[in-house]
């Protein structure tokens, strides 16, 4: 991409580095955004830390698919059940139907006057402490004609295309990590596009989002490493192993602490739980250790008088 585009390139990498200093770069996370992005964006900080010795300014495709394909990424979910105190668990419910009146407008008002400064502004904040950043997709006036586009032009993905063509011709030749643009045949697309998908899904639930049941068959093959068959495809961040293996010290530090147990609205043995299936590689609690570590950040950083 970098040489269709006349552009000079290099690697970033994010490994044992970020790994042995994780407790810092989570820690900063929270503290710098004020506890608006959660640890999960910790390689967030880190990439755009490296980032910064390369150049001032990030140009970012951030909220393309929120205003030309109306992709709506913030949405409710339900906390994992018994992990709340049941009191704060019923003001977590009540989420949802504040959430559904918010959702009354026109998709791309809510995509670029809620989504974006609401749900987007945590990651945001932490990426402008590292770098002047460039989002061409909230342009005004780029907003203003998407205001007057038809709904049939955000359906699919050809005005995406059409822009990319507008802009280089080599560019659009090239296939995305999704098997969209390319000019291979139609035949070959169609299979490719195909396959893309599936390892972007697989990696998805390899990820956080595996199942309880599919983390029970994995962990029964764990000497396979079947992870390596998808994870790195798509993203280039995989807490559920993380946390399993290089991170697990951590977490049983920070989440099995007795200030971090005694929280009022923790249930402790549910904690316990989490840590231990999680840690033993045949649950997957991503989602959760992701919520209870950030909650407890908080806490010591920001609201702790000690």
């Amino acid at each position: 991409m970098a040489g269709a585009c006349q552009q000079p390139h290099q690697d970033i990498q994010l490994g044992e580095q970020f790994l042995a200093q994780f407790p810092k770069y989570a820690e900063r996370t929270v503290y710098l955004t004020d506890g608006c992005a959660d640890v999960s964006c910790s390689p967030v900080l880190y990439m755009n830390e490296q980032a910064r010795g390369i150049a001032p300014v990030r140009m970012t495709g951030n909220y393309g698919g929120e205003v030309l394909r109306r992709v709506r990424a913030f949405k409710p979910v339900d906390p994992l059940r018994g992990l709340f105190h049941p009191e704060l668990a019923h003001y977590v419910g009540r989420a949802r139907s504040t959430y559904a009146n918010l959702v009354r407008v026109h998709p791309l008002s809510f995509a670029a006057f809620r989504q974006a400064p609401w749900h987007h502004y945590g990651l945001l904040s932490l990426e402008q402490t590292q770098l002047s950043m460039r989002s061409p997709y909230l342009d005004n006036d780029f907003v203003r004609t998407v205001f007057r586009a038809p709904e049939s032009a955000c359906a699919n993905n050809d005005i995406c295309l059409r822009l990319i063509v507008d802009g280089s011709k080599e560019l659009r030749r090239i296939r995305t990590d999704r098997g969209q643009a390319g000019d291979q045949g139609p035949l070959s697309a169609a299979f490719s596009r195909n396959l893309l998908e599936f390892t972007f899904k697989a990696e998805y639930a390899y990820d956080y989002g595996m199942p309880q049941w599919v983390a029970r068959i994995d962990h029964l093959f764990s000497q396979m490493r079947l992870e390596r068959l998808f994870l790195g495809r798509h993203k280039y961040y995989h807490f559920r192993v993380w946390y399993r293996d290089a991170l697990a010290k951590y977490v049983k530090e920070v989440l099995l602490d007795p200030r971090t147990l005694s929280r009022p609205f923790l249930e402790k043995k549910m904690v316990e739980n989490i840590v231990s299936g999680h840690l033993k590689g045949n649950r997957n609690y991503t989602s959760a250790i992701h919520q209870v570590l950030t909650l407890e950040l908080i806490q010591r950083l920001l609201l702790d008088p000690r």
